[in-house]
């Protein structure tokens, strides 16, 4: 890989002169007449200056990365969202912690150098200030004072001093400081220029080209366009405004050392080959000069004529692509458009980037799929070329290819991920065909009712596997002195980092909640009414705000916890508050991201000193390593859904809980495996009765397979039984049926009942129905009543052992059924279930 360097080098006059375009005079010029034309007027009015060619960033612009200094006592600007290079200086060596030294340093005010031009202060000098408030003459004499006394006071020297006369400010066009000398420059242009050939000539003037190409002195807010050659000044300038016109924002310091580097390149930023940029790296000048030159090229293509369709590569950003925050995409995203082979398909799909302007990810996504469905055209007669002549034969064609699609790196891909890209492909030929692009495809090339990717079959054993096992659990939490280190974030130390990612996951662990509901959360979480704590928190996938979880006490002292260490630090702009900080400073991040909750549990996993253990035993009877894929933050909610559920919580107070709609939507969280199902049968089916409450014993074919379960137990009835319990004979009167076998771990449905027939009885008496239709109701009550009280009775004869087996079956099976009943409520909150540790338990 080249350094930046080596490709200034490459493109100075004599080196590499194959690899620059060959500029015809003509073009060069036609070129700068449509940069001309298509550069802003009137752009940032107040920053930017055209005639002087310098740039001076409005701190109070949002989009300019200037800013001042972050000491209280200091007034100078700076390039980050922290101290100047003064204050930083003195910080590394002060001994004192940011936050402290930000309160309590006065810098030396009188040598500090604010870069903001104004008269000298000496009153009646009509010249240009330059340092301490002062002109350079001035300033000359007061360096002078200084030596002789240091202690001297500014103001006081000041006072002394007599105006000089007006004086011409330097040739460098934008220079403040006063002319002098033969030459007319400042002093510091003139110390440039003794190092130009010309100045050892005699008599020879200053160069009219050097002078041209000179910057005047600038600030830490400042660039100036003037060192690049006037072709690269405009494209330079065009590739800044459409910048800002994406809402990125304009770094000075970067856009200055970029300059700095182009500065020795040919006249042209497009002289730059693609190939000799550098690298993706962290450093913004480099992305910078990427962008520029990426931008620059584009708008070269469209000067030239070429067609979107016809390039190599397609650049999302000058489609205005929209980001993942909504707006315009600021990041490169060059999509590969040579496997799309067929004209109709390339088009129709920039035409749909260009007009419905998706995001970067639905973008990506509609490109693989056009390039599935391109792949599998390639292969029928004709390649798919011709639009006009495609058959129902070729849609099969492609739908089998996204039938057995794989993922990017060759493993099986699920086919839910499969129909969605398929989807994409549809939703992009749609669109085609709406729009009138596609006026000439044949009617057969269509989708059809057939052409649907299969659901995967999920048993619920994989479905259970999503939540981790109390004892691996267990296992992390005798390990979170581990966490988070080795992670940088921000300014934070090591032990700082470490309590903020011990905090994360141990509210994703008693919590349940997603990752970025957590890196979300709020400075005032934590509120407490009487002895109970209440996490507030926000559901932004439901558009539910400021959700009240009940938690524990322990819960409460971990977010305590945090809090006293975060009070200490220096916290980044607009994080004030949150609870947990994004890792530097950036206008628009103002929390941790989601993605940095991922890293912190992931990098903590992966550490070779995590030792996990499974449940399972291998051949020489050890326990075998626990799986650390299966650790992920989500794992977390499904644990926390998964041990409530074990804890006997009810479904419809564990979906408030989860804060779910529907008990549907919980249930998929939660899952009862095979072998603890088979056992909860086994149990139970030798304690079910029949109509008249005698015990009627069933085999574990005919309790799971030879009967449907119905609201208030099995019916065995073979109609019912074969349509699914949709089709009994007599209208669902289940107390009266022989076909009716309910047991124990019906009660609560049954009482239920009870209650509801109730109620609908007070109701029909109401409404003075006939007398047959009450009498109805109250033998129906009666009946049940007298079952529910026959099973009690059975249930309370046995001796303790069977009741407990009898009880924890009744729980299993209850929540087998629990997409279908829930009944019942507790109340919140319900504790943790979790082993206490060795220091808290005293042990």
């Amino acid at each position: 890989m080249r350094t930046v360097g080596d490709v200034v080098a490459l493109h100075r006059p004599g080196a590499g002169d194959e690899r620059r375009p060959a500029w015809a005079p003509l073009e060069a010029e036609r070129w700068s007449v449509w940069l001309r034309e298509q550069v802003t007027g009137g752009w940032r009015e107040g920053e930017w200056d055209a005639q002087t060619l310098v740039f001076t960033g409005d701190v109070e612009h949002p989009r300019t990365v200037v800013y001042r200094c972050g000491t209280a006592a200091c007034d100078a600007l700076a390039r980050a969202k922290s101290l100047c290079t003064t204050c930083a200086k003195a910080q590394r060596v002060s001994g004192l912690s940011m936050k402290e030294f930000k309160a309590v340093f006065v810098p030396v005010r009188v040598r500090t150098m604010t870069g903001v031009q104004g008269r000298c202060r000496v009153e009646g000098c009509p010249r240009d200030s330059s340092l301490w408030g002062l002109c350079s003459s001035h300033a000359s004499l007061r360096h002078k004072h200084l030596d002789r006394d240091p202690h001297s006071a500014l103001e006081v020297w000041v006072a002394g001093q007599k105006p000089y006369l007006p004086v011409d400010s330097c040739r460098v066009r934008g220079c403040r400081f006063d002319r002098r000398g033969p030459h007319a420059l400042c002093f510091q242009h003139i110390r440039h220029f003794k190092r130009h050939p010309a100045s050892r000539v005699a008599g020879a003037g200053v160069p009219a080209d050097w002078l041209d190409r000179q910057a005047p002195y600038l600030s830490v807010h400042q660039f100036s366009l003037a060192p690049l050659q006037p072709l690269a000044r405009l494209e330079v300038l065009y590739a800044l405004q459409q910048r800002d016109a994406r809402g990125q924002k304009i770094d000075p310091h970067a856009t200055r050392q970029m300059i700095a580097r182009l500065a020795g390149a040919a006249g042209s930023v497009t002289a730059l080959h693609a190939d000799d940029l550098p690298g993706r790296s962290a450093s913004n000048i480099d992305a910078l000069l990427r962008e520029t030159h990426r931008v620059v090229a584009a708008a070269l293509a469209r000067f030239r004529g070429a067609c979107p369709a016809e390039l190599a590569t397609l650049d999302l950003t000058e489609l205005g692509v929209r980001g993942k925050r909504g707006g315009r995409t600021s990041r490169p995203g060059d999509l590969d458009l040579a496997e799309l082979v067929q004209p109709w398909l390339r088009r129709v799909l920039i035409t749909w980037i260009d007009e419905t302007k998706p995001t970067t990810g639905e973008v990506r996504r509609a490109h693989r799929a056009c390039v599935t469905a391109a792949r599998a055209l390639a292969l029928r007669p004709g390649g798919g070329r011709d639009e006009a002549v495609l058959a129902f034969a070729d849609m099969n064609a492609v739908v089998d290819a996204f039938r057995h699609l794989p993922r990017l790196d060759g493993t099986p891909m699920k086919n839910k991920a499969r129909n969605g890209l398929m989807g994409f492909f549809f939703k992009v030929l749609d669109y085609g065909r709406a729009a009138g692009h596609l006026g000439g495809m044949s009617a057969y090339f269509a989708r059809h009712p057939s052409h649907a990717i299969t659901p995967d079959e999920v048993s619920e054993e994989d479905e259970a596997g999503r939540a981790l096992p109390e004892d691996v659990i267990y296992q992390l939490d005798d390990q979170t002195q581990l966490i988070g280190r080795g992670i940088t974030h921000g300014r934070m130390t090591p032990e700082e980092v470490h309590e903020m990612c011990r905090s994360v996951y141990e509210l994703l662990r008693d919590t349940g909640r997603r990752p970025y509901e957590i890196a979300a959360l709020r400075l005032g979480c934590l509120k407490r009414e009487g002895k109970e704590w209440t996490l507030i928190w926000d559901n932004r996938k439901a558009g539910r705000n400021r959700r009240h979880l009940p938690v524990t006490s322990e819960t409460a002292r971990t977010v305590q916890r945090w809090l006293e260490v975060r009070a200490k630090l220096d916290l980044p702009t607009g994080s004030e508050g949150y609870l947990f900080p994004p890792a530097g400073e950036n206008g628009r991040l103002r929390h941790m991201l989601p993605e940095q909750v991922a890293h912190i549990i992931r990098a903590w996993a992966d550490r070779e000193d995590v030792v996990l253990l499974a449940e399972e035993f291998g051949p020489d009877g050890r326990r075998v390593p626990f799986d650390k894929a299966r650790i992920f933050p989500y794992a977390f909610r499904h644990s926390f859904c998964q041990r409530h559920a074990d804890a006997g919580i009810d479904p419809d107070v564990l979906r408030e809980l989860m804060d779910h709609r529907s008990e549907a939507t919980t249930a998929c969280y939660y899952k009862i495996t095979a072998k603890r199902k088979r056992e909860a049968v086994n149990v139970m089916r030798l304690h079910t009765t029949d109509r008249k409450g005698r015990l009627t014993p069933l085999s574990e074919t005919a309790y799971f397979r030879g009967s449907v379960q119905v609201p208030f137990g099995n019916c065995t009835e073979p109609s019912n039984v074969k349509a699914g319990g949709h089709a009994c004979p007599i209208r669902f009167q289940c107390v009266g049926c022989p076909s009716y076998h309910p047991d124990p771990s019906y009660l609560p449905a049954m009482e239920d009942h009870i209650r509801q027939l109730r109620a609908q009885r007070e109701k029909a008496f109401m409404m003075d129905v006939d007398e047959f239709v009450v009498r109805t109701m109250d033998d129906e009550i009666a009946a049940y009543k007298k079952r529910v009280d026959q099973m009690r009775e059975q249930v309370e004869a046995m001796d303790p052992q069977e009741r407990e087996r009898v009880q924890e079956a009744s729980a299993v099976l209850r929540k087998v059924r629990a997409a279908q009943a829930g009944r019942g409520a507790v109340a919140l909150p319900m504790p943790v279930v979790r082993r206490p540790r060795v220091d808290e338990a005293g042990v």
